[in-house]
């Protein structure tokens, strides 16, 4: 990545130099929708019997059985032409209708006016959506269910009330209620209603017949499992699991929750560069680049935007946040992956223990949210003990713990000696030593091995050896005599959420640690003195306390996801860039036919 052509990565296909077998990548990125259709599914099945149990695009509660089959691609072919001689294939533009409302809106606004069974409204409503599922009561009347935004509704389109289409024939009814399928777009005009018998269901009665907007090429699978397809697909994805649509909701929603909790506290939101000279205010390995502007120079994508913000902090702006992306070039495993997003915010005059007040405070207020959103909309999220989640949180003091655990107190970390003796501790102890033995490394081992298999409920791991923290304030801990820093780690279900603590405000202390974290250099370590920042802080910081979080894992703890790609919108690194082998050609999907409701 450290090449003049450092981000090619994103757009491979621009680069000569870069030997790809463009028909397999293109059609690996652009053909694999048609990996989901099972080889026998007839894409012109007629709509299910009534009397049939009714199929809505997701099944809850079903053991489903992974169907390996070929592609029929030519398949489409028969849609196509059923749809032309319908004249179906105009995807005509959206006309502007004041009588349009959301599917939400409809329920939010004619729930509590229909309240008898058999009630219906004068009023005519334009409702829009994609068809999830479509049940024939007769030659006359269908049911047709469709959704949109995560709302659904149902429809009924009965030919006797059809009144706009008098003209129509019984027979060119049936042919449309037989080409419309799960999956297209259509625009549904007529009266709100409430159903009578056992469900007595907030309805539409169409007053004339639906008009497709967009119809869906391919058949909609109403199972789609293995992992690769479905994160190649991720807009069939989407469409079938919802759980992935209810995950990504959530994150909108979380996100929103971090935001408005920090704007209410007179945070003000500001972005700050992603790429520049340097890529400081974490220990990571950076991505690198250059510019048109400056080819002699190389560049990093940021690793945070922690000395970013602080400047902010010094310029007087003293609350201040940001939400958004951060590079690392490291490894890409269940938790980690090399793009990801942070929250991080800084407020002039905080001390830990407020910090670690706002932690909680956040952290409960979003277990709330979620649990109250999986009550309503999201209802395909794991349900959540939010007790767990109840202040305070746990705190474990970082040294006292680890020599609770080895029996014996640690060195002075302060001193020369202090890797070597940790080394022979780690060999006493059958400890596995780290691939680059500094010290930060193997207290980070210690920790990991002894403190963080405690911390399944929400703990707040305190006061770490100083040399752990650069950019933090340290003291010395009288109880263990050891210099440790103002710092403190929030983990949840053993995996660490956030990090916090009070900032280093004095330009002399901060270049001795930024001149100690250069003898811990390694491959991942690129620790440079930040002359530039050193030279700010001359300005004045004020004491600051600052915090970091990892979105992406605090989605995965809120949502039950145990890999992060599925939290993300489209997957890791991996999938964007759709390196490794092809996804197989296999429909995760069922047609079942018997049921014929695969339209």
């Amino acid at each position: 990545m450290n090449s003049p052509c450092g981000l090619r990565f994103l757009r491979p296909y621009l680069y000569r130099d870069i030997p790809i077998p463009r028909r397999a990548v293109y059609l690996r990125l652009f053909s694999t929708t048609k990996c989901v259709s099972s080889e026998n599914a007839p894409l012109d099945e007629p709509n299910i019997n009534l009397r049939q149990r009714p199929i809505n695009i997701y099944l809850k509660g079903t053991k489903r059985k992974k169907t390996p089959s070929k592609v029929p691609i030519s398949k489409s072919d028969q849609r196509l032409e059923k749809l032309k001689a319908a004249n179906a294939l105009e995807w005509p533009r959206i006309v502007q209708d004041k009588r349009a409302v959301t599917i939400e809106e409809f329920h939010r606004h004619y729930h509590g006016i229909l309240r008898q069974s058999g009630a219906q409204s004068p009023d005519l409503v334009v409702i829009r959506g994609r068809i999830t599922s479509i049940r024939i009561a007769s030659s006359k009347l269908a049911f047709i269910d469709i959704i949109e935004n995560g709302y659904t509704v149902q429809t009924i389109v009965n030919f006797s009330e059809l009144g706009g289409l008098a003209n129509i024939r019984e027979k060119e009814f049936k042919t449309w209620v037989n080409l419309v399928r799960r999956g297209d777009f259509i625009s549904l005009f007529g009266h709100p209603c409430k159903t009578t018998g056992y469900l007595e269901e907030l309805s539409i009665r169409a007053k004339e017949m639906p008009i497709i907007l967009s119809p869906a090429l391919h058949v909609l699978p109403l199972e789609f499992e293995d992992p690769e397809s479905r994160v190649r697909n991720r807009h069939v994805d989407m469409l079938v699991n919802q759980i992935t649509s209810d995950t990504i909701r959530a994150r909108s929603e979380v996100t929103q929750f971090i935001r408005n909790f920090l704007l209410n506290n007179q945070f003000i939101e500001v972005q700050t560069p992603i790429i520049a000279d340097a890529a400081g205010g974490a220990i990571a390995k950076p991505f690198t680049t250059v510019a048109t502007e400056f080819p002699e120079k190389q560049l990093a994508l940021r690793i945070a935007p922690e000395l970013w913000l602080k400047r902010m902090i010094m310029g007087g702006i003293d609350r201040v946040f940001e939400i958004g992306p951060v590079f690392r070039n490291e490894g890409l495993d269940g938790t980690h992956n090399p793009e990801f997003s942070t929250c991080e915010f800084y407020k002039a005059y905080a001390s830990l223990d407020e910090l670690i007040t706002m932690t909680e405070e956040m952290i409960s207020g979003i277990a709330s949210h979620v649990s109250a959103l999986r009550e309503t909309r999201l209802d395909s999220l794991p349900i959540m003990d939010v007790s767990r989640f109840q202040r305070p949180f746990r705190r474990i003091e970082f040294i006292p713990a680890i020599e609770e655990g080895l029996g014996e107190k640690l060195p002075d970390l302060s001193s020369i000696s202090a890797t070597e003796q940790l080394v022979a501790l780690f060999e006493r102890f059958s400890i596995t030593v780290p691939p680059s033995p500094t010290l930060p490394r193997l207290l980070d081992r210690l920790c990991g091995t002894y403190i963080e298999s405690q911390c399944e409920e929400p703990t707040f791991i305190i006061h770490h050896p100083a040399c752990m923290a650069p950019l933090s304030k340290s003291f010395l801990d009288k109880k263990t005599e050891q210099v440790v820093s103002a710092r403190a780690e929030l983990f949840i279900g053993k995996n660490e959420i956030a990090n916090m603590y009070e900032e280093e405000n004095s330009p002399y202390e901060q270049r001795t640690k930024f001149e100690q974290q250069t003898r811990f250099r390694d491959d991942e370590n690129k620790a440079v003195i930040e002359e530039s920042y050193l030279e700010a802080m001359e300005w004045g910081l004020p004491p600051t306390g600052g915090f970091g979080c990892g979105i992406d894992r605090l989605i995965m703890l809120f949502t039950g996801a145990s890999r992060i790609s599925d939290v993300l919108p489209f997957g890791s690194l991996k999938n964007v860039v759709n390196l490794g082998s092809p996804a197989p050609r296999v429909a995760s999907s069922k047609s079942a036919p018997a049921l014929r409701s695969d339209k």
